[in-house]
């Protein structure tokens, strides 16, 4: 008798464990899905880098630093400085430096995924001739300087060594997040089985997929504060701002999304 108790015990016991390391495994497996999604995959990456670059505060932004820029190299004439102002955040508008902006990202994307990026960096380097072609019919003499103005650097950003490593474990972790997702439903399924009070089971499993999605929103939102508490200027915080939502605003929502299918779940094992 004693020893079916001990048995049933570490049933129970095992049972606990298994329950426990899913709940974690949830976690895992959330945040691996959302990194391979956006940083593991070049096209998702460079297609969030677009989307970036045409929000109003960092298309502000980048508008401003490549007037300056062009308007130095011209001969810092401040009489011209609308007018290439004008044709500048029209030619960002217009999409006609999208391909640099997506060839831009793809590289620093390979760089972040490989762990040897030392600098967050968005170069230009058509949009010189870009802007040109915009103000020729005004000013034909402008338009010529213009087409001489080398590669522009909108974004130039040193990246820690330590979180150059981070990115790149995230990075691998991500690509394994097909595999985290069986271990995930192996966990569960397990617990379930071996467990004697299934009922009891079911509801911390159901707890562990709450606290999961609630974690994983706490993530992305003390996440944005560290990122946009880096900058001083409002400005760049504005713009660090939008990048942080752009890239990470859906984990966010699975986090609660999750949440709520673990309530649920939380639920259905009270009724049982």
């Amino acid at each position: 008798m004693a020893s079916g108790g001990m048995k049933s015990a570490s049933r129970e016991f095992l049972a606990a464990v298994l329950t426990a390391l899913a709940g974690v495994t949830i976690l895992v497996t959330l945040l691996a899905h959302y990194a391979n999604h956006v940083l593991v995959n070049p096209a998702s990456f460079s297609r969030q880098a677009v989307s970036v670059v045409h929000t109003g505060p960092v298309e502000s932004l980048i508008a401003d630093s490549v007037t300056d820029r062009l308007v130095k190299d011209v001969g810092d004439e401040t009489s011209v400085q609308p007018m290439v102002e004008d044709a500048v955040s029209e030619a960002l508008r217009n999409g006609e430096i999208t391909a640099e902006i997506r060839a831009a990202a793809k590289s620093l994307q390979s760089e972040l995924v490989s762990g040897t990026a030392s600098t967050l960096k968005l170069t230009l380097p058509d949009v010189g001739p870009a802007t040109a072609s915009r103000i020729e019919s005004r000013s034909p003499e402008l338009a010529d300087a213009l087409t001489h103005v080398a590669t522009i650097a909108v974004l130039d950003v040193p990246i820690p060594s330590t979180a150059a490593d981070a990115v790149h474990d995230v990075a691998s972790v991500g690509r394994d997040s097909s595999l985290l997702l069986v271990l995930s439903v192996a966990l569960v399924i397990l617990a379930l089985l071996i467990s004697e009070d299934r009922g009891r089971t079911l509801l911390w499993l159901g707890l562990g997929t709450f606290m999961s999605g609630l974690l994983a929103a706490v993530v992305y939102l003390v996440g944005h504060r560290l990122v946009v508490n880096e900058f001083s200027a409002e400005d760049a915080r504005t713009a660090a701002g939008t990048v942080w939502s752009v890239y990470l605003g859906g984990l966010e929502t699975s986090g609660f999304v999750l949440a709520g299918v673990g309530a649920v779940i939380m639920t259905a094992a009270a009724l049982i």
